[in-house]
């Protein structure tokens, strides 16, 4: 068996893994690359992935000896990470991924009493000795490469395909004709939304409240308000309007959370043309998140680029964790197929 690390900005999970690629048990905590950059030290993300691993072993009554080895990706192999490693440039196809994994069994980076196979992130090229006045073709990933090489050997979609993550960021990945990414486009858009909830006076229009008529407005009809707002009054403004929605119209939480989440992926729809003008369009997308926001998108996608762009979503929990669990193993396969795991 085998462990499968996947370490985000607030969280880190681990998958435990048979040889066969079955999941036989998994456990999250929240310690990630967020504490580094408060903290200045790598030492409460480093114990906080130690402890997760071996709370797993022990509550599962696992044997150490019994875990060949684990696979890390995500923001783990960051500045803010456990260990800093550079990127790969695109295009990268599984092959180039597999044969740059660092195995690291320095426990002063991290002592799980295995060896570790850290993933490298891949980021775009945009030309050496680039200055900010490339800014807009500059973009990287750490984590999302092995979701993308889970969706090729799961769905083996057909290429080109454009991959779009809705998490904590949107992300939106080319994958070319030969199965490699090409390049990447990220907006901060769940941060955002995050943000506004928690840390401004416009939250608590949007969080659910109790007793509210609705306004009776269709789904289509907010996306169609958010998106005249956003185009015309633009998204910082539009970002104050749900104040105006609780206080002087009529309208409930929900209305008010869809007109949000809406401006926010209208304005994510820029990127989504950008990418088209770089040359990374695609008629094929893969939507994985959550199941309200993938509905939004495809709509928006729809919208934008056309009724016949074939749009397919991915948003129950076990299916996205499969992702990941499924692009480790093959992403590692280059190692355990030339015995570099033992060395």
């Amino acid at each position: 068996m085998f462990a499968v690390i996947d370490c985000g900005t607030t969280n880190t999970r681990i998958y435990m893994v048979s040889d066969e690629g079955a999941l036989i048990t998994q456990g999250v905590k929240k310690v990630g690359v967020r504490d580094t950059s408060i903290t200045g030290s790598r030492k409460a993300l480093k114990s906080g992935v130690e402890e997760l691993f071996r709370s797993i072993l022990s509550e599962h009554k696992i044997d150490l000896k019994d875990v060949r080895f684990a696979i890390a990706s995500g923001m783990i192999t960051s500045e803010i990470g456990l260990i800093e490693i550079p990127h790969l440039v695109a295009p990268v196809g599984l092959k180039e991924l597999s044969e740059q994994i660092k195995i690291v069994t320095d426990p002063d980076v991290v002592d799980l009493g295995v060896p570790v196979y850290f993933v490298r992130g891949i980021r775009n090229d945009y030309g050496d000795g680039a200055t900010a006045h490339a800014l807009r073709r500059v973009d990287f990933m750490r984590g999302e490469e092995v979701q993308c090489m889970g969706i090729l050997k799961q769905l083996n979609p057909k290429l080109p395909v454009n991959i779009v993550v809705l998490s904590s960021h949107t992300k939106l990945i080319h994958i070319d004709e030969q199965g490699r990414i090409a390049a990447s486009i990220t907006t901060m858009s769940g941060q955002i939304f995050e943000a506004l909830k928690n840390s401004t006076n416009v939250g608590k229009s949007i969080v659910a409240c109790g007793g509210e008529d609705a306004g009776g407005y269709t789904f289509e009809e907010l996306v169609s308000i958010a998106k005249d707002c956003v185009e015309n009054a633009g998204f910082v403004r539009t970002m104050l309007m749900p104040r105006f929605m609780q206080v002087l119209l009529k309208t409930n939480s929900d209305e008010r959370q869809l007109f949000v989440d809406a401006a926010i992926a209208v304005d994510d729809i820029k990127a989504f043309r950008e990418f088209n003008q770089m040359g990374f369009a695609s008629e094929r997308f893969i939507l994985f998140g959550h199941e309200s926001r993938c509905k939004l998108y495809t709509y928006l996608i729809h919208e934008t680029f056309g009724a016949g762009v074939d749009v397919s979503s991915i948003f129950d929990p076990e299916a996205i964790a499969d992702l990941t669990i499924k692009g480790a193993i093959a992403t590692a396969s280059h190692v355990l197929g030339s015995g570099r795991a033992d060395k």
